[in-house]
């Protein structure tokens, strides 16, 4: 019998391609008090293919509660199956967390399925959630959390941010690790956090408006080396990536940690992410230490390849200040990923095609630079660029039911014309090809088929070449196929 049972609902596309999935880190962090009194059971829909026959035995048992958390987009559309399951066989409570309903929670709330929302972080507000659920408590100061009371809305304050450094060790043992040990270039990768929130102003993000987001705390370089070794240790890994908003806020505080690793010869590579404007300030003996301490990886976001919406989305950056750190990078060996994104209200095809060109120079200039996929900016909640998108004819999805079919692969937004939307979807395709990320995907059709098709698609995607393009329509079989046999 548990006490709490949480779920993982599945999220997207590209999970249909993987056979080692993310570790589901919100909610070994949501566990991680909870289970030292009560008994926790964690089930992710993404690796469970009979996940409403555990969810069933576990519900018969009646539980204090049961809790998922949802991103913005169609990880909402699984969640809210999930909680329509649990109402449908029971009267036990169900809690949402994660970005959305934090940013949302009034909205969430509106849903019958759903009982509570945890707001922001939910180490220590789930916790004394689940105590007040056990005692029948009153919730009116509880902070961090949202219900229902008498048919009315309530919305507590929000919590205080969590100090990374007094947190317990995860609850590793809730959850089978060898669905989570991920690839990279054939080698065991495992994630962790090293930090939390952006202190930066990026207009599209949700960090700009999330109490829990906006200020950046750390581990202490002592306590990441630490959380690695114990991890190299446990799980016989030989990576780690930092499942960070921005790992190098503070500069020094990196510098610190790639040290430890070069002394201690740890026999561990790492990848995380930062801004251009992070690699601008690098010396090179900073940039021969982060090779030195065997970092692999390392994401970079541009977003656009034109000024104007560099400075509409507040990026901070300028094309010219990306093509230098492309340069200074390309002296290590180190691979960085750039992000990118198009159909920002706004934008028309010429600045497009900017973002194309600076793609296939960043790919040129250096053999191990990479992209993200080309993807359409989507209008997330709580961020300036949203309340943008709104003056431009967007309007906000009224329910978790709409916002649940806000895919990435939705790009019908009022400010894009049927030749941008069309070009948009072409390069989404083609930028799944243009370089060797193929590597990192499990599936072996999906890398061998990746491999093939990277020449053409190179053509294509440098020379806005989009006549004929039967390609698509071979991902959707994929995922037809994929959703049968999963």
């Amino acid at each position: 019998m548990s006490d709490v049972v949480l779920i993982f609902p599945k999220s997207s596309f590209l999970e249909k391609a993987m056979e080692h999935y993310y570790l589901p880190l919100s909610l070994l962090n949501c566990a991680v008090y909870v289970e030292k009194e009560y008994s926790v059971k964690i089930i992710d829909q993404r690796t469970e293919k009979f996940w409403q026959k555990k969810l069933l035995r576990e519900i018969n048992q009646n539980p204090i509660c049961i809790g998922l958390t949802s991103l913005t987009g169609e990880q909402i559309k699984y969640a809210l199956e999930i909680s329509r399951f649990v109402k449908h066989h029971s009267e036990i409570p169900v809690v949402w967390g994660g970005i959305h309903p934090s940013i949302l929670p009034g909205q969430t709330l509106r849903n019958p399925n759903i009982d509570y929302v945890i707001i922001g972080e939910g180490e220590i507000s789930f916790y004394e959630l689940i105590k007040s659920l056990e005692k029948k408590r009153s919730l009116r100061k509880l902070k961090g959390i949202g219900y229902k009371s008498k048919k009315k809305l309530k919305i507590n304050p929000p919590g205080k941010t969590v100090d990374m450094n007094s947190l317990p060790e995860l609850p590793y043992h809730l959850v089978d690790i060898k669905n989570y040990i991920l690839r990279y270039n054939k080698k065991r990768m495992f994630i962790m956090e090293s930090s939390r929130g952006c202190p930066y102003n990026c207009s599209f993000c949700c960090a700009q408006y999330t109490p829990h987001q906006e200020k950046w705390r750390a581990l202490s370089p002592e306590n990441t080396i630490s959380a690695m070794s114990r991890i190299k240790d446990k799980f016989n890994i030989d990576g780690i990536e930092f499942q960070d908003l921005n790992s190098f806020v503070d500069l020094g505080r990196m510098r610190n940690i790639c040290g430890q690793i070069v002394k201690e010869k740890m026999d561990i590579f790492w990848n995380t992410c930062g801004r251009i404007t992070d690699i601008m300030k690098m010396d090179s003996s900073y940039l021969n230490l982060l090779e030195k301490s065997n970092m692999k990886r390392f994401a970079l976001g541009v977003e656009s390849g034109s000024d104007r919406i560099l400075k509409l989305i507040k990026k901070g950056i300028t094309v010219r200040q990306v093509i230098d750190a492309g340069k200074k990078i390309s002296r290590i060996n180190v691979s960085p990923v750039y992000s990118f994104m198009a159909g920002f209200p706004t934008e028309n095809e010429r600045e497009l095609k900017q973002t194309t060109s600076l793609i296939m120079k960043l790919l040129k200039e250096n053999k191990n630079a990479k992209t993200s996929i080309l993807h359409c900016y989507r209008p997330l909640p709580g961020n300036e660029l949203f309340d943008l998108s709104v003056e431009h004819g967007l309007v906000p999805p009224d329910s978790l039911e709409e916002w649940g079919n806000y895919s990435m692969d939705k790009i019908d937004y009022p400010w894009l014309s049927q030749s941008m939307q069309s070009r948009i979807k072409a390069l989404n395709f083609l930028s799944l090809f243009l370089d060797k990320k193929h590597e990192e995907i499990d599936n072996p059709f999906v890398q061998s088929f990746a491999k093939l098709y990277k020449p053409i698609a190179r053509y294509r995607f440098s020379r806005n070449n989009f006549a004929f393009m039967f390609e698509p329509v071979l991902k959707k079989i994929f995922v037809n196929v994929k959703e049968k046999l999963s």
